[in-house]
């Protein structure tokens, strides 16, 4: 699956790393909720892939910053 934003990105490198095992674990044994999924969907909307690909263009072969708007 593509990642849509950063959130995503970080919960594959956690999910491969083994992090996400021993969090989800941790979160069990004291009953406190991680917020993982809340943090992957704020992570995911403050760095929106689409949203930052559109602010760069390729000209003449390279890439350049055409437009600075709040992400």
């Amino acid at each position: 699956m593509k990642s849509k934003g950063l959130g995503d990105t970080i919960e594959k490198i956690t999910t491969v790393t083994g992090v996400k095992k021993i969090v989800e674990l941790a979160s069990d044994l004291t009953g406190v909720p991680c917020g993982c999924g809340d943090r992957k969907d704020s992570l995911n909307k403050t760095y929106n892939y689409e949203k930052i690909k559109q602010n760069w263009k390729q000209i003449k072969g390279k890439w350049k910053l055409v437009s600075v708007e709040k992400l």
